[in-house]
C-alpha cells in the first residue's frame, strides 16, 4: 500500500473544495476530508470521483495549490517538496484522510522547521476536530507538540 498520494486533477480537487472542513491560517488554507465523512447520498460523479481516489490504495492523500503570486517556479517547486517531505514523513499518523493545501504568500519567508510545525499543528488540530465546517486561526500556531 502506498503511504501518500497525490490529487491528479481538476474534478479530484473539485470534490475537496466542495466537501472538506477548512482551516484557516495566515501562510495557508487546509482542507481536509475524511473518507468516514463521504456520504453515499452525494450524486453519482462524485461518489465515481471519491471511488478513484480511494482506489489508489494510500494512507494519505495531498492536493497542492501554489499559485503563480508566490514566486517563480524554483519557490514554487521548492515550497511543495518541503509540504510532501513533511507529509511523507507523517503519513502513519493521518489514517484515510485527504488533505489538501493552498499555500498564500506569506509562506516563502517561513523556514522548514517553522512551516513543518504550523502544517503538523494544523494537520493534528483538523484531524482531531469536531465536525465544524471552518476553524480560523489568528495567531501564528506556536510548537508542535508530539
Amino acid at each position: 500500500m502506498a503511504r501518500l498520494d497525490t490529487l491528479k486533477n481538476k474534478a479530484e480537487f473539485d470534490f475537496v473544495y466542495r466537501n472538506a472542513q477548512r482551516f484557516f491560517h495566515k501562510d495557508f488554507v487546509l482542507y481536509m476530508l475524511k473518507f468516514s465523512s463521504i456520504r453515499e447520498s452525494y450524486p453519482l460523479r462524485q461518489q465515481r470521483i471519491f471511488q478513484s481516489i480511494q482506489s489508489r490504495n494510500a494512507k494519505l492523500h495531498l492536493g497542492l495549490s501554489v499559485s503563480r503570486k508566490i514566486g517563480k517556479a524554483y519557490m514554487r517547486n521548492l515550497i511543495k517538496r518541503r509540504i510532501k517531505a513533511i507529509a511523507y514523513e507523517n503519513c502513519a499518523d493521518f489514517k484515510d484522510v485527504i488533505f489538501l493545501i493552498v499555500v498564500k504568500e506569506g509562506i516563502r519567508e517561513m523556514d522548514f522547521a517553522t512551516l513543518k510545525n504550523n502544517l503538523l499543528a494544523s494537520f493534528i488540530k483538523m484531524y482531531n476536530a469536531k465536525k465544524t465546517r471552518n476553524i480560523r486561526v489568528l495567531h501564528q500556531i506556536s510548537h508542535y507538540a508530539g
